[in-house]
């Protein structure tokens, strides 16, 4: 396995947009289980796959990316719901990933959730800034 980098979900997620991360979460491939509230990372059966079975860092990395856990926890979950919808874009997002070394992807990601009007972080689920609250099209 490669370095893990904390704003980074071994499915590919950006963690670092999730309302949650560095306050209840530290990242789905944080350690810091102890500090962290939201315990639902321990249990995920793509972060056990990735880690555990395959030894691999970023699901991107299998050659059997998407795999059946993928597509049914992330890609074919909340089909019509606008808030998943960085879920379903995984599979384009990861072909970002297949090109890019990971400093580079995760700058691809952080660009990609950055506010065009104040800079701050557009979280999913909503897609509204955490800084100055414009609604904002990721």
């Amino acid at each position: 396995m490669s370095t893990l980098i904390r704003e980074l979900a071994p499915c590919g997620v950006f963690c670092g947009a999730c309302p949650s991360f560095n306050k209840s979460c530290f990242g789905c491939s944080s350690e810091n289980s102890e500090q962290a509230r939201r315990k639902s990372r321990e249990s995920c059966k793509i972060r056990m796959c990735c880690y555990n079975t395959k030894k691999l860092s970023y699901c991107a990395e299998c050659d059997q990316f998407p795999c059946s856990i993928i597509n049914k926890k992330l890609i074919f979950s909340h089909p019509d719901d606008l808030r998943y919808k960085y879920r379903h874009e995984l599979i384009n997002i990861a072909k970002q990933f297949r090109k890019l070394n990971i400093d580079d992807y995760l700058h691809y990601q952080k660009e990609r959730w950055k506010c065009p009007l104040c800079g701050g972080i557009v979280y999913f689920y909503h897609y509204i800034c955490g800084q100055c609250g414009e609604n904002v099209n990721v």
